[in-house]
């Protein structure tokens, strides 16, 4: 269940098993890499953690990635989201010079980068929800102007007190592709998972 970077350009996952996002983060950055696409991860150590055993379990015991490789930049969810605060909230310009100048370093030879992130994710366990949703506007911003795919993950409990509930239909409409691991289930498992606000289609044709 990965998001096809060549067709999407914002697709979410809600999980609850954190198996699912690491495989899901795995397939996403492994298509982009083979196809020798670069991919930028902003996650947490955990997950930066697998992804590099995962990735390397593929070079050696499945189909050893070719010297087309593409190039891979991790960098530490909470630290970059840290560098680009400004009093304490996401900064368009902090954002654009750190986030941004990681796009550009990557964007080379007109090929598309795949990235995924945790950093709104990190807002959202922080309380900061309506900060997470001015991240993703940020982000759309930027990827309206960049040739890039934005996978995002969030943990489903941080959609489950009542005032945050709010909050998951606000951030599943600043996506085009909605993921569940646990299909048709909203963050309480109580009420059905709607489409994505925009086809993906409609991105591969931008």
């Amino acid at each position: 269940m990965a998001p096809d970077f060549h067709t999407c350009r914002h697709t979410v996952l809600f999980y609850r098993d954190a198996g699912a996002v690491r495989a899901s983060v795995t397939g996403y950055v492994e298509a982009a890499l083979r196809a020798g696409h670069p991919a930028l991860v902003i996650a947490r150590p955990e997950l930066a953690h697998d992804l590099t055993i995962e990735l390397h379990r593929c070079h050696v015991h499945g189909r050893p990635f070719g010297p087309d490789r593409g190039e891979l930049l991790v960098l530490d969810a909470e630290a970059t989201l840290d560098s680009l605060c400004l009093a304490g909230r996401p900064d368009e310009a902090r954002f654009r010079e750190v986030v941004g100048a990681a796009l550009a370093s990557l964007a080379t030879g007109h090929k598309r980068v795949a990235a995924y992130g945790e950093m709104v994710g990190v807002l959202c366990e922080r309380g900061r929800y309506a900060d997470a949703v001015h991240l993703e506007s940020l982000w759309n911003a930027l990827l309206a102007e960049s040739d890039a795919s934005l996978f995002c993950g969030y943990p489903r409990h941080l959609f489950q007190p009542p005032e945050a509930r709010g909050f998951y239909e606000q951030i599943r409409a600043a996506h085009a592709e909605t993921l569940d691991d646990e299909d048709g289930a909203g963050p309480t498992g109580t009420y059905p998972s709607r489409a994505g606000a925009r086809a993906c289609a409609s991105s591969a044709r931008e």
